[in-house]
């Protein structure tokens, strides 16, 4: 018997060494993660401000990119007034409609 417990208590031991090992290797997957994470945050932090300063006179390889965002702004502003007619409409068409039930 004591053969069997000893080989049980082995089987045991590495069960718990291997579960170790996967702890610490997803441990240190989700290490480098967050720091890949962090580092697309500073990336993002770094083209803004980038943009914010050097909008009007960025460096020649990277206008592309510059011009990219500007157009991108542009029909940012212009969805914006859009939608600030299209809310003016439904409002005036709900005013309209309340108006006519009133009358009824």
């Amino acid at each position: 018997m004591s053969d069997v417990t000893e080989k049980v208590a082995d089987t045991i031991n590495v069960v718990v060494d291997k579960a170790r090992e996967y702890g610490e290797i997803a441990r240190l997957h989700a290490l480098i993660k967050a720091e890949e994470a962090k580092k697309q945050e500073y990336y993002y932090r770094l083209g803004r401000k980038y943009y914010e300063l050097y909008r009007d006179a960025p460096a020649s390889d990277l206008m592309e990119y510059m011009n990219k965002l500007i157009a991108a702004d542009e029909k940012i502003s212009d969805y914006r007034e859009d939608l600030k007619v299209a809310s003016a409409k439904e409002e005036a068409s709900n005013g309209s409609e309340a108006e006519d039930a009133t009358e009824e």
